[in-house]
């Protein structure tokens, strides 16, 4: 059945003619080859096409106006469609320009993302060089992001004199570095130079102000050297061949992880603090 015929249906004008009474009325199918648009004509068109005065009566009735007002009242009525049409336009012109205008944002703050990343890749491994690690740092299965090195670089590669400060953030990224299979473990070698040099720091410290220490046994069959400051107990584990020719520890393990605490108490309150001048590049646990 066409549209000429559908028009001339008694009673369809009713239900259908508000329907038409846009510019142009488009319809969205789905089809078996996809989807694809299917457009109607509008009211005046029809009206050109169909004179009938069957069609002008029900169209005056259903808009509630005098026949012979009818022209003017369309008219109205597609003005106002049209000048609504003309503002959703508009609407949708201001839409798209800030959709631009964010697509444009993302992808200069990309761009600014990409260099800034470039610029912490060149300075990791450029510090990696200088304490004598490959770039990129890889754990065998898999090659470190460069913001995940890029802070223990930064900490290894670092001078000045050791304090509170310095053994806290130390000991932050040694405990981000702890735990069975834990990837981050392999950053541990960056720091660990700094580790063997506090060793050495408080050795010579135990020695000089005749402080107890040695070496002893975690309860997990670990060699753990224990160091009996002023402040309290501290202890580092030791790997295997570590330890030799130091003196057993007399004592056992206080049960408390506190040796940050300890440390940070007694290099703040020492007169004469240690200073790290540089972290050997070649020494790694």
């Amino acid at each position: 059945m066409n549209k000429t015929e559908v028009c001339r249906r008694p009673g369809w004008t009713g239900g259908r003619v508000e329907k038409f009474l846009i510019v142009e009325h488009r319809h969205f199918r789905h089809g078996r080859y996809g989807d694809y648009e299917e457009y109607e004509y509008s009211l005046p068109q029809i009206l050109e096409a169909e004179k009938s005065p069957a069609w002008r009566k029900a169209v005056a009735k259903y808009l509630a106006v005098p026949i012979e007002d009818l022209n003017l009242r369309i008219a109205e009525l597609l003005a106002s469609r049209e000048a609504s049409q003309v503002a959703a336009e508009a609407s949708l012109a201001k839409l798209c320009e800030e959709w631009e205008a964010k697509d444009k944002a993302k992808a200069a703050k990309f761009e600014a993302e990409q260099l800034e990343l470039e610029r912490l890749a060149e300075s990791v491994r450029g510090g990696l060089r200088r304490i004598g690690f490959r770039h990129p740092l890889s754990d065998g299965w898999r090659t470190f992001e460069v913001v995940e090195v890029l802070e223990y670089v930064d900490f290894a590669d670092r001078h000045g004199r050791i304090n509170g400060d310095y053994i806290r953030e130390f000991y932050r990224l040694w405990s981000a570095g702890s735990g069975y299979c834990n990837r981050k473990g392999v950053l541990r070698r960056i720091i660990a130079p700094f580790k063997k040099r506090l060793m050495r720091i408080l050795l010579h410290l135990a020695r000089r102000g005749r402080w107890v220490y040695g070496v002893g046994s975690d309860g997990a069959q670990k060699k753990v050297l224990f160091i009996d400051t002023p402040t309290g107990q501290v202890s580092f584990h030791l790997m295997p061949y570590e330890g030799e020719g130091y003196p057993k520890y007399p004592g056992t393990w206080s049960g408390v992880r506190n040796s940050d605490q300890i440390l940070i108490e007694l290099l703040d309150s020492c007169p004469g603090r240690a200073r790290l001048n540089a972290i050997p590049s070649a020494t790694r646990l």
